[in-house]
């Protein structure tokens, strides 16, 4: 018997260390988004920062999406950094979390 729950402690905990880490998701609105090289350099921009897992642009939004890497968390002022950096402005941010 003893045996059994040994077994299932370990199967149970082996499942939660494996399961996915939510990410951290930033939206951002940006002025001055007008063309596709405008969503390419911020894309490019953005995707350099460090635990970037991924960047989408909306170009009709005039909205970015970063994506965060499990583990990591947004540093807002890299982001608007990067931002400014591509030649646009940013304007609100918002944070919130997105499971794998």
């Amino acid at each position: 018997m003893n045996r059994i729950v040994f077994v299932l402690i370990a199967v149970f905990w082996l499942s939660m260390a494996a399961w996915p880490a939510d990410q951290e998701v930033v939206d951002v609105s940006v002025t001055g988004l007008a063309c596709p090289f405008c969503a390419f350099s911020v894309e490019k921009s953005l995707s350099k920062l460090s635990g970037v897992d991924s960047v989408t642009v909306n170009l009709a939004a005039s909205q970015v999406r970063v994506v965060m890497k499990p583990e990591h968390i947004a540093d807002l002022k890299l982001i608007e950094k990067a931002i400014v950096n591509a030649g646009f402005t940013p304007g609100e941010a918002s944070r919130s979390t997105a499971e794998e």
